[in-house]
C-alpha cells in the first residue's frame, strides 16, 4: 500500500476490527543518524471482526516488528510484519496453542 491517505483508511478498518486497540512497545532503537527506527511490540484488544471471521469480541494479542523511516521529523516510510497467520490459526480454531504449518 502506498500513500498518506491508503494507510490512514487502512488504520481506520483496523481499528474497527480490533476494539480498544492497545500496542506496547517492547523495544525500540534506532540508527546513528535517527532516520530509521525499529520497533518490537505487542498488540492487544478485542476481536470486532478481524480477517472477515465472526466478531466475538474475544480478546486477542500478537506480536509483531515495525521499521518506520523518517524524513524531516514525519513517517516517510513503513515496514510491518505482524504473526497474522499465528493470530488467525488462533481465530479459527479457537485455541492459543494453534500450530504453524
Amino acid at each position: 500500500m502506498k500513500g498518506r491517505d491508503k494507510f490512514k483508511d487502512w488504520v481506520g478498518v483496523f481499528q474497527k476490527s480490533l476494539i480498544d486497540a492497545k500496542t506496547e512497545n517492547v523495544d525500540i532503537f534506532f540508527d546513528e543518524h535517527k532516520n530509521k527506527v525499529v520497533s518490537r511490540w505487542v498488540c492487544s484488544g478485542k476481536n470486532n471482526g478481524l480477517f472477515g471471521l465472526s466478531p466475538d469480541q474475544r480478546f486477542i494479542s500478537f506480536t509483531g516488528i515495525a521499521i518506520w523511516k523518517v524524513d524531516g521529523n514525519r513517517l516517510a516510510e513503513c515496514w510491518v510484519e505482524r504473526s497474522s497467520y499465528e493470530l488467525y490459526r488462533m481465530l479459527l480454531d479457537g485455541t492459543k496453542d494453534a500450530k504453524f504449518v
